[in-house]
């Protein structure tokens, strides 16, 4: 089959699709990844196929700001809260849309035997279904609340643009589109109203995927018996960010442990650090979780799930809290298996005490293990790419 996997280009969202594409490539599936180009070198030095589609995150938040006259949401411009509807409001918009014109002749005349897109990103996912083209869903995290006041709001408005290319959709979890939903998200952890809904849900193991690299020599050599602290706060830069990361790195380096900071954008921020913390611009996270005790980080969808998987508790940051980050503090703290601190609850200190506590909670880290088996009984993503042809 030839098989088109789609996603934003978010790492929290394209990362997640990897395992999959990269296992349907195995099975001798042609695939094909369409996504913003920002990824394509990526794709392509793993051999896959790629098909540019969709707009940044950014740039369709400036238009969606620009449409609603308002301005485009920064770190010194935060717009109120209708504003901020009206923006997200005209991203559920926009977004799909791009996909769909961009996906369009791509999926024209039988191209491609099967989509998978990203359950974000609803648009390739109509735009095969105006093709013709069967087509799968593939989660990135738990799924949302159908209560969810923003959702809800944003699924109206992908109703109406369902409607206008002569596709009906479901009442709830509209960005899903009713197709069979590939979910990472094991079932003890998932909403328990969706797990009673009418989607047909095909389990599929999250594993943890991070581009191809080495460690850092002194970790795959480490001798220290000390716990190894692995600490993530994203790709984002601003001074909110800056800010956050010197207390938690304040806090964390008075642990007896040595600290592991991953900070691609800020690195020159931290050039003079404290004996027990290390400081890399980059990390292959993927290949470095088995080697740690501890990770503090800021909730995205990547390395909390690449974290469970791994069974190691997790403190969350909540430095930039949106709603996925939220939603993945709270679903880890309410399996036992880690503890959240709000922006205005970080210091040194808290982080230090947080962090101690974890280290040595055998009831979380029991807890920690408990959804690493949870997930490794799930079927693998080669497993899963042997069942496409019969799911599609």
């Amino acid at each position: 089959m030839r098989v088109l996997f789609s996603s934003l280009s978010a790492y929290g969202h394209f990362f997640q699709l990897l395992p999959l594409a990269l296992a349907a490539r195995d099975e001798g599936h042609q695939v094909v990844f369409a996504t913003g180009e920002v990824r394509h070198k990526m794709l392509t030095g793993l051999g896959l196929e790629v098909v540019a589609a969709g707009r940044s995150t950014e740039e369709v938040v400036a238009q969606a700001a620009h449409a609603a006259g308002v301005p485009v949401p920064s770190e010194d411009t935060r717009p109120n809260k209708e504003a901020m509807e009206a923006i997200s409001m005209g991203f559920c918009r926009l977004m799909p849309q791009n996909f769909v014109e961009d996906l369009a002749p791509v999926l024209a005349g039988g191209a491609v035997d099967l989509v998978i897109h990203g359950a974000y990103n609803p648009g390739a996912g109509l735009a095969a279904r105006v093709a013709g083209v069967p087509v799968l869903c593939h989660g990135t995290g738990r799924a949302r609340p159908a209560d969810d006041q923003l959702i809800a709001m944003s699924e109206v408005v992908l109703r109406e643009y369902g409607a206008e290319l002569g596709v009906e959709l479901p009442e709830v979890h509209t960005t899903y589109l009713g197709h069979p939903y590939l979910d990472i998200t094991p079932a003890s952890l998932q909403d328990p109203g969706f797990l009673a809904g009418p989607t047909k849900r095909v389990e599929l193991r999250p594993v943890p995927f991070a581009p191809p690299g080495e460690l850092p020599a002194w970790v795959r050599s480490r001798t220290d018996e000390r716990p190894l602290v692995y600490m993530t706060l994203g790709t984002e830069s601003d001074g909110r960010v800056i800010n956050t990361m010197r207390q938690v790195i304040a806090g964390l380096s008075t642990l007896d442990a040595q600290i592991l900071v991953a900070t691609p954008k800020l690195a020159d921020e931290f050039r003079v650090v404290p004996d027990n913390v290390v400081v890399e611009r980059w990390v292959a996270q993927a290949e470095l979780l088995p080697h740690v005790d501890l990770v503090v980080q800021h909730g995205g969808n990547g390395t909390t799930f690449a974290t469970m998987a791994t069974g190691v508790p997790q403190l969350f940051i909540q430095n930039l809290p949106g709603p996925d980050q939220l939603l993945n503090a709270d679903m880890v703290c309410a399996a036992g298996a880690g503890e959240k601190m709000l922006l205005d609850e970080v210091s040194a200190e808290a982080v230090a005490t947080a962090a101690k506590s974890l280290l040595v909670d055998t009831e979380r880290r029991d807890a920690a293990r408990r959804i690493a088996d949870d997930i490794a009984a799930m079927p693998s993503p080669a497993e899963v790419a042997r069942q496409l042809p019969a799911l599609a």
